[in-house]
């Protein structure tokens, strides 16, 4: 089974292609987690090429065309953007240890690495192509926009989020957490038992909350994580930087 879509270099496009993905996986009867996986691959390779492949206000188109062989789903991006090859290992960027590099270094390249089983790339004069490799096992939920809540319990301040939490709507949650960033000693639990997926730009959102929150001398945690988001933070080493229970 073969499957294609063509958007246009903008940012607000990257919600055509979790659409695309889900259905996808809808299809395949996928688990959730496998779905998540390839969600998140994409998302960040898509993400990188709008913000870095095309100088300001240059129009340009990204295919994505997905396949299905017996254990294996490939997705094939393509693009005529500056060429970049994401398969290029930088073993400083693999070990995530402080605040400033989890927000500086490459996250979103390093969890295309982790997420996919194999990652390919190869660029002529005219495009660029990425290869994503995921195996797959032949139980799919649908998955929510973002949906916030703050409310205030005595000094506690509870921030609920629930659905997915990724580039389409990540400027969107920063507006929602901008008061809590100059809290004097804010004392906050962030509810995420609704969170059903997490790209970098989220991540980077909760690290920047949980940096303020410290220069504030406050506390943050973050509580009822499901097991697919606990193993995202995991394996980009952010569960070190959080108190998660």
């Amino acid at each position: 089974m073969e499957k294609e879509i063509i958007i246009n270099n903008q940012p607000d496009e990257i919600t055509r292609i979790a659409q695309f993905i889900d259905e996808l996986g809808m299809s395949l009867q996928l688990p959730p987690s496998i779905t998540m996986s390839v969600n998140l691959a994409i998302e960040e390779a898509i993400s990188n090429i709008i913000h870095h492949g095309y100088p300001t206000n240059k129009e340009g188109e990204i295919t994505l065309l997905t396949s299905v062989a017996p254990g294996i789903l490939t997705a094939r991006i393509i693009d005529n953007g500056i060429s970049f090859d994401p398969t290029e290992r930088n073993t400083d960027a693999d070990n995530i240890i402080s605040l400033d590099q989890q927000l500086t270094q490459g996250l979103g390249l390093f969890l295309i690495r982790r997420t996919m089983d194999k990652v390919e790339y190869h660029s002529t004069e005219s495009q660029n192509e990425l290869t994503l490799i995921k195996k797959i096992d032949m139980d799919f939920k649908p998955e929510a926009s973002l949906k916030t809540n703050i409310c205030k319990i005595e000094e506690v301040t509870i921030l609920t989020i629930e659905g997915r939490l990724d580039t389409a709507n990540s400027n969107d949650f920063n507006a929602v957490i901008s008061p809590l960033l100059s809290m004097p000693t804010p004392n906050i639990i962030i509810n995420v038992e609704g969170l059903l997926y997490i790209s970098s730009s989220g991540l980077r959102s909760l690290i920047t909350l949980q940096k303020c929150v410290r220069q504030h001398q406050g506390v943050l945690v973050i509580e009822a994580m499901r097991p697919e988001i606990l193993k995202i933070f995991d394996m980009t080493g952010c569960s070190s930087l959080f108190t998660i229970r």
